[in-house]
């Protein structure tokens, strides 16, 4: 959804005054897909609180180094690599389309260790 400041007069195009809804969740990081660049992420492997259901978004790459040195520390013995359910992300999207996937979604960080993923259990 995109709206405009009433305040500003209608011009076409691309402009600050065009106001796009944007929306913040905590999901559960379960795993990570290897980036291209060795020591990087690709996208990480999010469970939603609500559903069962995974979705991926890309966190940029400085940001990528860090997160898979900390996640490397936590990964299963699976063939794939998937982590225990300790680290909760931030992330910043449009919204849930139909088929559950998250519209434009972006790695906006890691929440204080008190918010993390102890508040934000997977269902059962």
């Amino acid at each position: 959804m995109i709206a405009k400041d009433r305040e500003q007069p209608y011009r076409s195009g691309r402009r600050p005054e065009w106001l796009k809804c944007v929306r913040r969740d905590s999901f559960v990081i379960v795993g990570f897909e290897p980036g291209a660049v060795a020591a990087t992420i690709g996208r990480l492997l999010l469970a939603a609180r609500k559903g069962d259901g995974l979705g991926g978004v890309g966190t940029g790459h400085q940001t990528s180094v860090k997160l898979r040195g900390l996640l490397k520390e936590i990964v299963t013995t699976a063939p794939t690599i998937f982590t225990a359910p300790l680290l909760a992300a931030e992330i910043k999207h449009r919204v849930w389309t139909d088929d559950g996937k998250l519209r434009h979604p972006s790695f906006k960080g890691l929440p204080e260790i008190k918010d993390n993923a102890a508040n934000y259990p997977l269902e059962g």
